[in-house]
């Protein structure tokens, strides 16, 4: 009699036990990764048992997913409220959606109820963010050659390769293929004058400006397949000169003259604040999620003679100090710039339900 309960005890303990086992063979994935989640959500949904799918993602939807699995959960959640006939719920999980993905595209394999919902929003790009880094190289045109002599002398102008560029700018899609442009930038602009004085000597003379530029430029794309775009850009902006300095010496060719030692002087009140400057610049750009980044080069032509004379020299002018101790007469000259540059846009877009 005793083995007999002791088999019928064993048996149903084993029934009990095995019933218990039942659900967590089916998804044994439920307690386990958020990748086995996703995986146990798919085939809940699959099989209509919906109400517990976005219970079971909701964890795993704040940090638990890499991109494509969040993609897939936040797809799977709204087909969710669009099978339980939760329209306010599908629209808002489908807005968060399109904010966090505003470049999603639609593939074959996704839900015609899916489908239906994301074609009732439109998502449009507001406004691109551009940050330039780059170089300067200054060159001068409408060059009116000037002596301490009283007499043209030719000078040899050259410039360094690394003049700082730096700026931010905002761009405004107008169509498919023109952006309209707002720009500020800090720019760099250093360049050497060399001449020669009479026979007796050389003087070299080194200037550096540091200028503010606010271009406002149109940029226009050139369509072509891939994700690499090639543009154009022209524009037209102020220039502001933050400062003007300078640093003169003169070198006796006869090794008994005696050396005018180099000094830093300010030429601010020698030169124009305000100068104004045509643009025209190619570049192209490379297509990444949420942006693009880009190689540009544009050449800034200025418009103004850079040089400011008083009528009534004085003894503490900048230009009085360049002739009386270094034998140096600014040239008249218009400042341009060959600019190159890399950087990086990020796009901000806005989301919207459709008018009906």
């Amino acid at each position: 009699m005793k083995t007999r309960l002791r088999c019928l005890i064993r048996r149903h303990l084993f029934l009990i036990l095995f019933a218990g086992f039942i659900p967590l063979a089916a998804f044994p994935q439920e307690s386990g990764s958020c990748a086995e989640k996703l995986q146990t959500a798919q085939t809940l949904f699959d099989r209509g048992q919906v109400e517990q799918v976005a219970d079971l993602l909701s964890e795993c939807m704040k940090s638990g997913f890499n991109r494509e699995e969040s993609l897939a959960a936040y797809k799977l959640i709204i087909q969710t409220y669009l099978f339980e006939d939760r329209l306010s719920e599908a629209d808002s999980a489908m807005l968060y959606f399109l904010n966090r993905n505003p470049e999603y595209q639609l593939s074959p394999t996704d839900h015609s109820s899916f489908v239906h919902l994301f074609n009732t929003f439109l998502v449009k790009p507001i406004v691109q963010i551009s940050l330039h880094l780059g170089t300067n190289l200054p060159f001068m045109t409408f060059v009116v050659y000037r002596s301490a002599t009283g007499y043209p002398s030719e000078g040899e102008y050259s410039t360094p390769a690394v003049n700082f560029y730096g700026s931010l700018e905002a761009k405004m899609k107008m169509s498919e293929k023109l952006e309209m442009n707002l720009e500020i930038g800090y720019s760099q602009l250093a360049f050497t004058n060399t001449e020669d004085f009479l026979g007796t000597g050389t003087t070299t003379y080194k200037e550096t400006q540091n200028r503010i530029e606010i271009p406002v430029s149109a940029t226009y794309n050139i369509k072509s397949p891939g994700k690499l775009t090639p543009y154009g850009r022209l524009g037209l902006g102020p220039a502001l000169t933050r400062n003007s300095g300078a640093n003169a010496r003169f070198d006796p060719s006869d090794i008994n003259g005696t050396p005018r030692k180099p000094s830093d002087i300010d030429r601010k009140d020698s030169r124009i604040f305000l100068d104004i400057f045509g643009q025209i610049g190619a570049g192209i750009k490379y297509k990444t999620r949420g942006g693009y980044m880009f190689a540009e080069a544009r050449s800034n032509f200025g418009i103004f003679n850079q040089v400011l004379r008083e009528s009534l020299p004085s003894d503490n002018h900048s230009s009085d100090e360049l002739s009386n101790t270094y034998y140096y007469v600014d040239d008249d000259f218009n400042l341009n710039a060959a600019n190159f540059t890399l950087g990086y846009t990020q796009i901000f877009y806005k989301t919207s339900k459709r008018k009906e």
